[in-house]
This record gives structure tokens, C-alpha cells and sequence, in this order.
């Protein structure tokens, strides 16, 4: 080397002596690889079975409003807040496992019925309502029915789509 750049001749002498060490130690790369995609799959079984055991062990509450149940909308922003904190509050889960599922039917006497559902973990997040003039009724015991949610005719939103 004379100045500050090789000669050519000296690069083409070190890329080739790379390239024998890689060859030499080509079984190892290849351990390598291996070990790491037996490392990933190893922790992929963990995280759908980790997810599988939350979904199952999800808490569930009732929200039954009064008949003169109208919230502001300062109030419905505070509540979706707090609904948003639910993941949060779950700690590390799954994606799949840490959303709030919101079911509303009608109930007797043409009363709303809301339910929350979310991660067992997250639980005294959803027993606060934070709506004046609604009652949360104990969660029941699980039911047996499992709720189908379809949507005739709609095609499902992208990720961070407008309605």
C-alpha cells in the first residue's frame, strides 16, 4: 500500500481470502441459521399459545344504562380513553389478545345492554364504566354460546382506514 487507497491487486487478494474463510466455515453459518430459525419458530408456538390461553380467559362485563341515558360527548371521550388504556393495562400480551370487544343488544323492556369484553390482567379497567347513570352488573359466568360477528356486504377496513 503506498498511499491512502489500496492497490487493486491487494483488494482482489482480500476479497478472495474472505471468500476461502466463508467457504471454510460455511457449516457454521449454516448452524447458525438453522438455530436461529429453531429459535423463532420455538418462540412463535410460544406467543399463539400464549394468545390461545388468554382468549379463553377473557372477563367480560355488563353495562345496562338508565332509560335516561345520554352521555356528552366530553364523557364518551373520557370512557374511549379509558377503553383505550385497557391494552396497556393488560401488560405484554398478544395483539389478538389485548383488544376490548364492545357487544351491544337490546335487553328487556327495550333497556341497551353493552358488554366489554378484555384481558383477565386488565379487569378493573373495564369494571369502571365512567359513564354517569349506568349500572355494571357482576360478569356472569361464561356462556357457552359463541357470538359470530359478520358483516353482510362490507368489505373489512385496512389498517388505519377511514370510515
Amino acid at each position: 500500500m503506498t498511499g491512502i487507497l489500496p492497490r487493486t491487486s491487494e483488494v482482489g487478494h482480500w476479497l478472495w481470502t474472505l471468500i476461502e474463510a466463508g467457504l471454510a466455515s460455511l457449516w457454521w453459518i449454516a448452524l447458525a441459521a438453522l438455530a436461529a430459525a429453531a429459535v423463532w419458530v420455538a418462540a412463535a408456538v410460544w406467543w399463539r399459545h400464549r394468545a390461545v390461553h388468554e382468549l379463553a380467559s377473557r372477563t367480560r362485563v355488563e353495562l345496562v344504562p338508565a332509560a335516561t341515558f345520554d352521555p356528552e360527548l366530553t364523557e364518551v371521550g373520557r370512557v374511549a380513553g379509558r377503553l383505550a388504556s385497557v391494552r396497556s393495562a393488560g401488560g405484554t400480551l398478544p395483539r389478538r389478545a389485548a383488544a376490548v370487544r364492545i357487544r351491544v343488544a337490546a335487553g328487556k323492556e327495550g333497556r341497551l345492554h353493552y358488554w366489554w369484553e378484555g384481558p383477565e390482567r386488565s379487569a378493573g379497567v373495564l369494571r369502571h364504566s365512567g359513564y354517569r347513570r349506568v349500572e355494571v352488573v357482576a360478569p356472569r359466568a361464561p356462556s357457552a354460546r359463541r357470538w359470530r360477528i359478520r358483516f353482510a356486504d362490507a368489505a373489512p377496513l385496512k389498517r388505519g382506514g377511514s370510515w
